[in-house]
């Protein structure tokens, strides 16, 4: 009986007389794949867009919210569809140059009905919004125009960035709002 042989005691291989040409495998690291550490990043920045969003909402400005909404005393879901209705009415236009911080600049704001003839309102007022600062907000009357053709309202920026505009008019007892977003330069 023969014995069992041990690796060592194999014996050698004869010398193959064919050829391949194969190229040696390389084995590729988890850690080291392309297209895994794709996935990663894009994992990476949706998760840190999310968190910079999330804090951007937290510590931010909360949008155009009215503070006196129950000293007012208006009933916002009867109003709302009374005040889309109106809407569609009047065509509004600003007319305005480029703003520059800390210099005056006069804002226009005319609105026509849809013949094109210019609307008399009672009254009219521009609000200035600072969405990242609700503390420089502020707010101009507009008065009519030496042409009486519109309403204009000087106003001053304080500062520099996106600044948004609310035109607010009171047409036949029913307030109108129409909005403009603005970028302010040095």
């Amino acid at each position: 009986m023969s014995e069992p042989r041990l690796k060592s005691q194999q014996l050698p291989r004869e010398p193959s007389t064919t050829r391949t040409w194969s190229k040696p495998v390389y084995i590729q690291h988890w850690y080291k794949s392309p297209l895994l550490l794709g996935w990663l990043f894009l994992v990476f920045m949706a998760m840190t867009g999310t968190i910079y969003m999330v804090i951007q909402a937290n510590s931010g400005f909360p949008g155009l919210v009215v503070d006196d909404f129950y000293e007012r005393g208006q009933d916002y879901e009867k109003n709302i569809k009374i005040k889309l209705d109106n809407n569609s009415k009047w065509l509004p236009h600003f007319q305005m140059s480029q703003a520059y911080q800390n210099k005056t600049i006069v804002i226009k704001f005319v609105i026509t009905n849809k013949t094109g003839q210019f609307v008399p309102v009672e009254s009219m007022t521009l609000y200035a919004y600072r969405p990242s600062d609700s503390k420089q907000d502020f707010s101009r009357k507009m008065i009519l125009t030496p042409e009486k053709k519109g309403y204009q309202a000087r106003m001053r920026f304080e500062s520099k960035g996106k600044w948004d505009l609310l035109a607010s008019a009171v047409i036949d007892g029913i307030e109108v709002n129409y909005a403009k977003s603005i970028f302010v330069k040095d």
